[in-house]
């Protein structure tokens, strides 16, 4: 049995690299990260006379995880890509048939995906880092130990992010549709609640997605609205509100994968 799982694995794995959009996703997330990164790290280095040195330093694993609200959106599409250019080129029903246990063709996408976004988002991390600290010149603070931190904080996250992304890609089946979703509970959704002043709203933008992910990342999206300190949860609750998410989502896509025709 492992054997044969085994195999579905690494046929996923083949169809990943054999196709261009993946290594476009990947470029595109270095791009990014790259053009978030190096204009932060100028900006840093122009000297302020209103600040003390010590209140222009940029700790660069800062700019790592700020990166990575944009950054993520190029590794959320690659893993959405791994089902839904299935769908558009009707390959799916190949894949069915060589394996027509789905549960064990969703589980060897979502591992192939996973080691992907683990791998991707660490080194992501050490890009932003290392950008932000060689162009911020002397005010540039690169600590080791709080990047490697943040790059492992990172990895953790794009794996629970790109979970949730295979489980929206088998659910509606469309590349737009899911990654229109995706930005809207990440991104998007929490600040327009945060924003609109209602309390209701508010506490609902808590239990977000994208609300619970940027907290365990330390850039929380409330606290950037100074209510950081109204969120009934830490880092670590933030990552299994994130984490329980994904679960409910890729069981929702895999039950819309199970019972629909491919």
């Amino acid at each position: 049995m492992l054997s044969s799982f085994l195999a579905v694995v690494s046929s996923e794995w083949t169809k990943l690299w054999s196709v261009r959009s993946t290594w476009w996703c990947l470029i595109g997330a270095v791009a990014l990260m790259t053009l978030y990164s190096v204009p932060l790290g100028f900006d840093a280095a122009e000297p302020n006379p209103a600040l003390s040195h010590a209140d222009q330093l940029l700790h660069v694993e800062e700019v790592a995880t700020a990166g990575l609200l944009f950054t993520q959106f190029a590794l959320i599409a690659l893993a959405l890509l791994t089902v839904t250019s299935e769908y558009a080129s009707g390959s799916i029903r190949t894949t069915l048939q060589c394996e027509p246990r789905r549960g064990r063709v969703l589980v060897a996408k979502l591992v192939v995906v996973e080691v992907v976004a683990l791998v991707s988002g660490g080194l992501l991390a050490f890009l932003g880092a290392g950008l932000g600290y060689l162009t911020a010149g002397g005010y540039g603070v690169f600590d080791l130990s709080a990047v490697a931190e943040v790059a492992g904080r990172v990895s953790v996250y794009m794996g629970a992010v790109v979970a949730l992304a295979v489980g929206l890609a088998v659910g509606l089946r469309s590349t737009a549709g899911a990654l229109v979703v995706a930005f809207l509970a990440l991104f998007l959704l929490p600040m327009v609640l945060i924003m609109s002043g209602m309390d209701l709203m508010t506490e609902v933008s808590y239990y977000l997605p994208g609300t619970a992910g940027t907290e365990y990342l330390g850039i929380g999206i409330a606290t950037l609205f100074g209510l950081g300190d109204d969120l009934p949860y830490d880092g670590t609750g933030g990552l299994g509100l994130l984490a329980g998410w994904a679960v409910v989502t890729l069981l929702a896509g895999y039950l819309v994968f199970r019972r629909r025709d491919a």
